[in-house]
């Protein structure tokens, strides 16, 4: 009878008709939704990360491409009409060049690109680009702006003899 007292004593937590195991069920619901939406966070800042590094990988790209077209063009006049020899080249028509660059480079008209002259040789282009959140924009977080910059220079490398 002792025994018969102790195994009905045991199982008085237990809910009918479970046969003596523990029920797991709720536990495991709970544990299954905590992953699901752990998952759908990460998926989200996944996606809106991406889409932040590929716009300023972007906007870096425009930024480098457009210092390139800029420092190529060189002051003819000044080149020609200088009697001093060059270590540096004089450059021209930044602007126009950046400006050209920008619309050939993203015809949408995102990215905006600016440059100035460091030094008679040496251009600098900053570019940004708002760039809209896919996901968490409907949470409110607006849009952000992402930067990049670029410089080049045009240097005179003289010929070595052989």
């Amino acid at each position: 009878m002792t025994g018969a007292h102790v195994g009905r004593a045991e199982s008085a937590g237990r809910p009918e008709g479970t046969g003596g195991a523990p029920s797991d069920g709720g536990t495991i619901l709970i544990l299954t939704l905590g992953y699901l939406m752990l998952a759908a966070m990460l998926a989200v800042v996944v996606t809106d990360v991406s889409v932040v590094y590929l716009a300023r990988r972007s906007v870096a790209s425009a930024a480098d491409g457009a210092a390139l077209a800029a420092v190529q063009r060189i002051d003819e006049n000044a080149i020609y009409t200088a009697g001093e020899d060059y270590t540096a080249l004089p450059l021209a028509d930044i602007e126009d060049t950046v400006a050209d660059y920008e619309t050939r480079a993203d015809p949408s008209g995102r990215t905006a690109l600016a440059a100035d002259l460091v030094d008679e040789a040496t251009v600098r282009v900053e570019g940004s680009r708002v760039v809209k959140l896919p996901v968490v924009s409907f949470l409110g977080v607006g849009p952000i702006t992402v930067r990049a910059g670029a410089q080049a220079q045009a240097r005179v490398r003289l010929p070595t003899e052989p």
